[in-house]
């Protein structure tokens, strides 16, 4: 199970996946996902 942090106009939502499938997308606060961020929770390429 992966996870990443995407930016969709600006908006942030932490995406995971399993097997390169994504299961979920959950929207986030921007100092939520900058402090995901900061923990090491990569940003999605």
């Amino acid at each position: 199970m992966d996870s990443c942090v995407l930016f969709v106009n600006g908006q942030p939502f932490l995406v995971v996946s399993v097997a390169g499938i994504e299961i979920a997308r959950l929207e986030l606060s921007l100092q939520l996902a900058l402090t995901l961020i900061a923990l090491g929770i990569p940003i999605c390429a």
